[in-house]
């Protein structure tokens, strides 16, 4: 036996977990010599998280308003930062300088059919003190929203898409001059509806969730159900540029660096703002113009006019300055100082964010004190592990992206993979989402993960999906600048369900008593998450499944009909299948020298689909933002993509091959 499998013993049984060698089975990755070890580890990781504990986490960074630049932003990074000191890491803070942006006064007045100051706050609700606040919470706004003092007729325009705006024109109803109220959804983003608001004369736009969608027509809402009440509205950040990051800086905008000018954010010239459904329902109730068609009626129990003789006056006025962000970089020292494991997961919220993000920085705390606790008594992870906490994301992934810039030439030789952990525990519904090629050990860590139920979570997931789907990253949280800008293998797991306090000021810890009573699943998804990356941790040889990777290259070469391309990618999943098994082998015979230099071939030929003279921000030509299709060699649909893809493909087939 090794000595660093007797230091790993010893440890565990300080914590009262004896690894039995005899009754182990095979995890991939791992020696014989460590399997016993590894078992114990994870059996330790297991029973850490608590209820309780969670709680105290939740009430820690979540009991109080933290959006990005604000005090209690910073308070949040204060607790998160020594809390994983207290647990033996080494964590500091990180700063970064970026664009902020919120409304100092912001006004909806009724002056016909009568007189009225329309009430923009979210109510009150029963059971909810955190709900009371509203001068932490604040009234509904879009980030980076230009400023108005508006005023004219309201028209609602249902999803505010083009093809509205011509129905509109067909019911000769003007809009140059008007107030825009349209639904969220349907196709368009929000950002968009703005956009074409403006194109057609609108001097602003506001935006309302129809109860139809996710409201009372589908369940209780809050603060009885899970479902979104009319009170709540949605907050989001008008889209700054098609990537992530922040588009005013020269370089990292680390302090004192230099920003571009405010007019380097490309957002719409009018004002754009999200609403209650309460307001939208005084709205159309005050209209008295032509009826609109059956599609366009919301979830309210009345006629639907739009425009008409109501007019009314709307203002919003921004502070906007250049000002700090908080990112918290934990840090476990591994064997091998050049490798690391990254999990991190964002902070900062719209108000309270007890589900988006604080679930997400709960499991990384949990982690944080189970792997603490093994590295007290003598554990020492093989790669070193980073845990950070992200600043900024919910207005332009700030904080991953200028660390992964800043860190881009170190993550790209070193970073094995990337988890992420943002909203985690919402609800009983298990899903899971990776690159190919970390699908394999989401689905062989869940037969070891104890469900919210205290059974294997894989029994758990496979009640729900028999064929345990992991489904591409996509877009949205703080894995893009790993997988997209710089193509390191990336996932994340959470458990969901419906979450109607999403970006509303009901996001606290009172809701929890909703969305994870007795917080089940803030503890399940601490366990997941913690034995994921104890395992990518720990393995001689971590499980990263190169024939994954290229099988999901070839289906989707296959199924675009890039013919060209197929005998490429069909020599590419051979060298890649002959790797893996290559490895595996190196492993069972305890061969660590031969394991790592396959591990080498594997992240050289993964390499080969990494464009370091990219123009465009995401870099990777083997993954895409989008959930569908295309997820998968975004590039295929061009002449220039298929020569590129063609190329990688014959690169990393040298790669792998032995």
């Amino acid at each position: 036996m090794s000595r660093r499998y007797v230091a790993t013993a010893l440890a565990l049984a300080l914590l009262g977990v004896a690894p039995s060698p005899a009754s182990v089975t095979a995890i991939r990755g791992f020696t014989p010599n460590g399997l016993a070890a590894e078992r114990a580890a994870e059996a330790a990781v297991n029973a850490s998280p608590t209820a309780a504990q969670a709680m105290r986490d939740e009430l820690g960074m979540a009991s109080y308003v933290h959006r990005m630049g604000q005090p209690g932003d910073k308070r949040s990074a204060l607790y998160f930062r020594d809390a994983l000191r207290r647990a033996g890491w080494n964590a500091q803070l990180v700063e970064y300088d970026v664009p902020v942006a919120y409304p100092t006064s912001e006004t909806l007045t009724l002056l016909r059919p009568r007189q009225e100051r329309i009430d923009l706050y979210e109510p009150a609700v029963p059971g909810d003190p955190y709900s009371r606040n509203h001068a932490a919470i604040g009234k509904p706004y879009s980030a980076y929203s230009a400023d108005g003092d508006v005023i004219g007729p309201v028209v609602y325009a249902n999803y505010g898409r083009p093809s509205d705006y011509a129905t509109l024109a067909a019911m000769h109803v003007n809009v140059r001059g008007a107030i825009i109220l349209a639904r969220v959804g349907g196709g368009g983003s929000l950002t968009g509806k703005a956009f074409e608001g403006a194109k057609h004369g609108a001097r602003a736009v506001l935006l309302f969730s129809d109860p139809m969608h996710g409201g009372y027509w589908q369940g209780d809402v809050y603060p009885a159900g899970p479902y979104r009440p009319l009170g709540g509205a949605m907050r989001n950040t008008l889209t700054l540029l098609d990537d992530p990051g922040d588009p005013m800086a020269v370089g990292v905008p680390l302090p004192g660096a230099p920003h571009k000018p405010w007019s380097a954010l490309k957002v719409p010239p009018i004002p754009e703002a999200p609403v209650t459904g309460l307001v939208a329902r005084t709205l159309l109730a005050a209209m008295n113009g032509p009826t609109v068609p059956a599609a366009w009626h919301p979830g309210f129990a009345m006629a639907i006019h739009t425009g008409g003789s109501i007019r009314v006056h709307y203002v919003i006025a921004m502070k906007r300055f250049i000002g700090p962000i908080w990112d918290v970089i934990a840090t476990m020292p591994g064997i091998d100082t050049h490798q690391m494991v990254v999990v991190g997961g964002h902070r900062d919220a719209w108000t309270y964010g007890a589900v988006d993000p604080i679930s997400g920085s709960v499991d990384m705390l949990q982690l944080g004190r189970a792997l603490g606790a093994l590295h007290a008594r003598g554990w020492k992870p093989q790669r070193t592990i980073v845990i950070a906490s992200w600043d900024g994301e919910e207005t332009g992934l700030f904080g991953s992206t200028s660390w992964v810039d800043e860190h881009a030439a170190q993550l790209r030789s070193g970073c094995v993979a990337y988890i992420n952990t943002d909203e985690v525990a919402f609800g009983p519904r298990f899903f899971a989402y990776a690159t190919p090629d970390l699908a394999g050990l989401l689905r062989d860590t869940a037969t070891v993960a104890l469900a919210p139920d205290g059974e294997r979570l894989s029994a758990y997931w496979r009640a729900q999906d028999p064929t345990r789907a992991v489904y591409p990253p996509g877009g949205g949280s703080d894995h893009e600048p790993f997988v997209y800008h710089e193509g390191i293998p990336a996932a994340g797991a959470a458990y969901g369900g419906p979450f109607g306090t999403y970006h509303s000021a009901y996001d606290d810890p009172a809701s929890l008593r909703i969305l994870d009573p007795g917080m089940r699943y803030a503890v399940a998804a601490a366990r997941y998450t913690g034995l994921v990356v104890l395992r990518l941790a720990n393995a001689t040889y971590p499980d990263v499944r190169l024939s994954d990777f290229a099988s999901a290259l070839q289906e989707r070469i296959v199924a675009a009909k890039a013919n060209a391309l197929v005998p490429d990618a069909q020599a590419f999943t051979a060298a890649a299948k002959a790797l893996d098994a290559d490895a595996d082998v190196a492993v069972q015979r305890g061969d660590v020298a031969r394991a790592h230099a396959d591990q080498h071939r594997l992240r050289a030929a993964e390499a080969a689909f990494f464009n370091p003279n990219a123009r465009a921000w995401s870099a990777s030509l083997a993954y895409g933002s989008s959930g569908g299709p295309t997820a998968v060699l975004p590039g295929l649909g061009t002449s220039a993509g298929v020569s590129a893809i063609d190329a990688a493909l014959r690169t990393a087939t040298a790669a792998a091959s032995l």
